[in-house]
């Protein structure tokens, strides 16, 4: 990176403070020492930067990392336990100050069909996860996920109807609908549309 790009981060992630106003009463300000700034255009970015030595702690496995989340997939067949895998990454997050939300890390074993399987993982087992938005089920179907869009779907449409019954020209009910309705349905649709069926 150019010194001047390098330093501008500096400056943006140093001596910051933070402040709250409630009904024009103003808090006096705080240092913030720790994360990036909450919406900001680098914040990603600097997330990637970041995490870029973090890497798995076997070939086998695949860490995936998009914005603040991080996946990791584990084949069936490989040399060490989930546990060590995480306590891995948990070594990792401690010594860059970061910290894992234990209450957001689901484990989602995938297999067809349903085994008898034994839970070694200190993250808890579920057997649906959202990531990215999309319902994974690890039996690999889409049900949850379709259900789950015909559900927002439905109260979007709700809203729909108050607008036209409060009179919103139809050009512009269109413009709503796909905006809230046909943009949810095609979202990842591409990942998860060819496990449809006819139901």
């Amino acid at each position: 990176m150019p010194p001047n790009v390098y330093n501008w981060i500096i400056s943006f992630l140093t001596r910051r403070v933070q402040s709250c106003e409630v009904q024009d009463i103003v808090s006096r300000a705080i240092g913030i020492n720790l994360s990036v700034v909450q919406g900001s255009g680098i914040g990603q970015s600097l997330y990637v930067i970041m995490e870029s030595d973090l890497h798995p702690k076997s070939r086998n496995n695949k860490l995936m990392k998009y914005a603040d989340d991080t996946n990791l997939l584990v084949p069936e067949n490989t040399k060490c336990t989930l546990s060590e895998k995480f306590d891995h990454i948990k070594d990792w997050a401690k010594a860059n100050k970061m910290v894992i939300n234990m209450s957001k890390s689901k484990e989602l074993v995938f297999y067809r069909p349903y085994p008898s399987r034994s839970h070694m993982s200190p993250i808890e087992q579920v057997k649906i996860a959202k990531l990215l938005g999309v319902v994974l089920s690890g039996n690999l179907n889409f049900d949850e996920h379709v259900s789950n869009i015909l559900s927002i779907c439905s109260q979007r449409l709700y809203l729909i109807k108050l607008l036209r019954s409060q009179g919103m020209p139809e050009s512009k009910l269109h413009v709503i609908f796909v905006a809230l309705i046909v943009s949810r349905i095609c979202y990842a649709l591409s990942a998860w549309g060819r496990f449809l069926n006819s139901q």
